[in-house]
């Protein structure tokens, strides 16, 4: 089955509806759902059931049963997206992932909107890298940039009590790609430095570098996208 990327995703929102434009809460884990999609470079759609995936930094190999009952091993050089559908293992998973320590219960820095539908990996290459697929982390407003999870980003310290784990932020990293360009590694401390990178030539987000968070991040996107981007 030939179509179109955009009228597959449009496909979808239309009939499954998406989430409020706001960045969403990676999964450290692969999901527990065994359904979903892939969508290959050429443009054909592979939907059907997750026999199993194969990852290193990001997904590099997924293999899905078709409802004919045949079997797609496929590279992660192969696809442009592969999609997860969420079920209530994944809701619960969420709920876990986000109260697996008192830090990232906390801290405002993390994003916190979940799926509806599906959980997006898209094509990235790291440092130019062999090709993996990210997670997607703005699939409803990627126009311009591309939020992608960084799934190796290092815990910033650990400490241990009776009754409490504060445990590092794992969520402090992301990779961010511009206008389908290489990524880049944004993180809390060096967010004002990349800031200019990223929104310089919109004058309506550069007013903020001031006073420019990570937090914030999914604010200067929107902003860049609505003032900056030429239709």
């Amino acid at each position: 089955m030939k179509i179109l990327k955009i009228t597959f995703l449009a496909f979808w929102g239309i009939c499954f509806g998406v989430s409020a434009q706001q960045l969403q809460q990676p999964l450290e884990d692969f999901p527990l759902s065994n359904k979903g999609y892939a969508l290959l470079k050429t443009g054909e759609v592979i939907e059907g059931k997750i026999i199993n995936s194969t990852s290193t930094r990001g997904i590099t190999k997924v293999s899905l049963e078709d409802e004919s009952g045949t079997r797609h091993k496929i590279s992660a050089e192969d696809m442009y997206e592969f999609a997860i559908a969420m079920n209530g293992a994944v809701r619960l998973q969420y709920v876990m992932d986000r109260g697996s320590s008192v830090k990232k219960l906390l801290s405002k820095d993390q994003p916190t909107a979940k799926p509806k539908d599906f959980i997006i990996y898209r094509n990235a290459s790291v440092n130019g890298e062999k090709e993996l697929l990210l997670q997607l982390l703005n699939p409803d407003f990627d126009e311009v940039f591309e939020v992608f999870y960084d799934p190796v980003a290092r815990k910033t310290f650990g400490l241990e009590g009776e009754y409490i784990k504060w445990t590092g932020d794992k969520h402090r990293a992301f990779f961010i790609s511009k206008n389908g360009g290489p990524l880049m590694k944004v993180k809390k401390g060096n967010y004002k430095k990349a800031f200019e990178s990223l929104f310089g030539d919109c004058p309506q987000v550069l007013s903020d570098v001031r006073k420019a968070k990570l937090e914030d991040l999914e604010k200067h996107i929107l902003l860049y996208q609505n003032y900056c981007t030429l239709n």
